[in-house]
Order: structure tokens, then C-alpha cells, then sequence
């Protein structure tokens, strides 16, 4: 009876134990882009002109950058249907099946015109709100429906109900496919650091705050280190490559990836910063003229829970010899 009960008791254990880490595998993927940043294609670029003129006329002037990606994913910029559009509802003019439009001006406004469709039922706000923004890309890919149906099962885009109206439509189709669930991660590896990391930090990214961040962990939680570590992760997609302190990020950081990034002493935007006269580190986020925006963590100096670190962080604005002057001197990994 006692080892029936002791082996009942183990199974539980474990079955909840599998279900704990089920759970929180899930959930460490589904905040968030973490995709490497990858070039468009010269065709893409070739385009621009024309992705900039419907950008205009459907009032998304803003999001020139993610239409562009979009080609990039959907196409690479070649064929005669690079946005592949032709099964948009605003398609009148050819078939609506794959690849039925074959004028490419005309597949450029057609996709223009349905992912401002998109941003509009998404109810995207601004170039920041980079969650809506992954709601409306992933109604790009799967139709508006996905949109209207992700906001009142969930409130919003996460790359678990991606896969999830995926698998519902493949059995209400009788499909063995349908769409991309990770779509979203797919266009933003072709967008750079404007739209990748948002205006703010997003703390449900916790491949980039928590299971990923080297700093995750009680005593750094709040550090300056853990803030740029998981920024620098937010806006590249893979990472920094430092772990010592705030002083020595710069140095990493080069190290780690030379092909990418070089030491300087005037910053670009998508730089580190460390400081020269005190352990500190930071990320710059702008660059207009002499002014220098940087985003930077641990304000109060001390340690941190995870919830208090979540609000100990600053965006602020100095010209280059301000921050000089409060940090004793600073040094940049630019972005090459």
C-alpha cells in the first residue's frame, strides 16, 4: 500500500513538474521578436520608391520599413506578385487565387492597401506599438479574420494563439497547412532596430529578460547590465555577448562579434555605451545632430525583484559631452 502510494505520489509530481516546464517553454517564446537581423534583397530596395508612394496615398508613411519586409518574406522582391496579394479582397482587377496578379506595381498597392487594413482593425497606435504591430503582420499572413479572432480570445497577438488558429483552421479546412505561424518573426528579421524593439522595453520577451539573460538572476535583476542585455537582445535578436560588468560591456560586445560591431568614441543608433569613470552600461536609441538618446537601467543603484527592475529604467536625452561629463568619459560598440 505505502509503495503504491509513494509511486502515485512520484507520477504526480512529475506529471506536474512536465506540465510547469510545457508551460513555461511556451511562454518564454511567446513575447516578443527574437529573430536576427538579415538584409533586403536588392530587388526589395528596388522598390522602394513605389512602396513609399502607396505608403503614402493609404496614410502609412511610417511603415515603409515594414512593408518592405514584408515583400521580403513574401516574395524577396521577385515574380510578378511580390507582395503576394492576389488573394486580398482588394484585388479587382485578377484572380484571386496564388500569384493571379501579374503587374507588380499594382500587387504593391493592393498589399499596401490590405496591411493598412490590417494596422486599422489591429488598432495600432504608432510605429511603437510593436505588439499590435505583430497582431496586424500576423493578419497579413493569415487574413483579418485572425485579427478580429486573436482580440476577443486573448486581447491580442502571441505566437501561441498564432499556432493555435493555425491548427484550428488546418482541421476546419481539412488542410495539412495554413499560414505561418511565426510570421512575425519571419518579416522582422528583415526590419531594423526602429521597429524591432519598440519605443519601450517589452518585459513578456522573457527569452530576452529572463531565460536567455545572463543576468537574470537574483543579485542582478535591475543591474544596468541585465537592462542592456536585454535590450540589446530585443533589438538584434541574438546576444551581446558580455556578461562582466557595465564598465567592460563595450569591450565584450566587440569582441564577441567583430564582423558586426566596432569601438568608437561618438555613438550611432543600436549602440552600447559603457562608461570610462563608473561601472555603467546603456543603449542608445537616437542619434540627431549633438543629441544623444539612450535608454539605461538600475536609476536607484541597488538590486532589484523582477517586478521592481521592470519599472527602474529611463529613456533620456543628453548632448555627447553631458553624458561624457556624467559618466566620466564614455565609449560606444557601434553598429557597423
Amino acid at each position: 500500500m505505502n509503495t503504491l502510494f509513494s509511486f502515485g505520489t512520484g507520477l504526480i509530481l512529475l506529471l506536474v513538474v512536465t506540465l510547469f516546464i510545457g508551460t513555461f517553454s511556451v511562454l518564454a517564446q511567446d513575447g516578443g521578436s527574437n529573430s536576427e537581423i538579415v538584409a533586403l534583397s536588392d530587388e526589395v530596395i528596388a522598390y522602394e520608391d513605389t512602396i513609399r508612394k502607396y505608403a503614402k496615398e493609404y496614410d502609412i508613411e511610417d511603415y515603409v520599413s515594414l512593408l518592405q519586409a514584408i515583400m521580403m518574406q513574401e516574395s524577396g522582391g521577385k515574380g510578378n506578385d511580390p507582395m503576394q496579394a492576389s488573394e486580398s479582397g482588394y484585388n479587382t482587377k485578377y484572380p484571386r487565387v496564388p500569384n493571379g496578379i501579374t503587374d507588380p506595381e499594382y500587387s504593391i498597392e493592393v498589399g499596401t492597401h490590405t496591411f493598412s487594413d490590417c494596422l486599422k482593425k489591429a488598432k495600432v497606435k504608432d510605429s511603437s506599438d510593436t505588439e499590435r504591430i505583430y497582431l496586424a503582420l500576423q493578419g497579413y499572413n493569415y487574413g483579418s479574420g485572425y485579427i478580429e479572432w486573436a482580440i476577443r480570445n486573448f486581447g491580442g497577438y502571441s505566437k501561441y494563439n498564432a499556432q493555435q488558429f493555425s491548427d484550428n483552421k488546418k482541421q476546419e479546412l481539412n488542410v495539412s497547412g495554413y499560414g505561418d505561424s511565426s510570421y512575425v518573426d519571419h518579416v522582422m528579421r528583415y526590419v531594423g532596430i526602429t521597429f524591432r524593439g519598440g519605443t519601450n522595453p517589452n518585459f513578456n520577451n522573457l527569452e530576452a529578460w529572463v531565460t536567455k539573460n545572463p543576468y537574470a538572476q537574483v543579485g542582478l535583476y535591475g543591474q544596468c547590465t541585465w537592462f542592456a542585455w536585454g535590450r540589446f537582445y530585443e533589438l538584434y535578436g541574438y546576444d551581446p555577448g558580455f556578461s562582466g560588468d557595465g564598465s567592460s560591456c563595450v569591450k565584450e560586445l566587440v569582441s564577441a562579434h567583430l564582423d558586426k560591431f566596432e569601438r568608437s568614441s561618438s555613438p550611432k543608433a543600436g549602440a552600447v555605451f559603457s562608461a570610462i569613470g563608473h561601472n555603467h552600461v546603456g543603449m542608445v536609441i537616437a542619434v540627431k545632430d549633438n543629441t544623444i538618446t539612450v535608454q539605461e537601467g538600475n536609476l536607484d543603484g541597488i538590486t532589484n525583484t523582477f517586478q521592481d527592475a521592470k519599472k527602474d529604467w529611463q529613456t533620456k536625452s543628453y548632448t555627447l559631452d553631458q553624458l561624457r561629463s556624467i559618466y566620466g568619459g564614455v565609449v560606444f560598440a557601434n553598429p557597423k
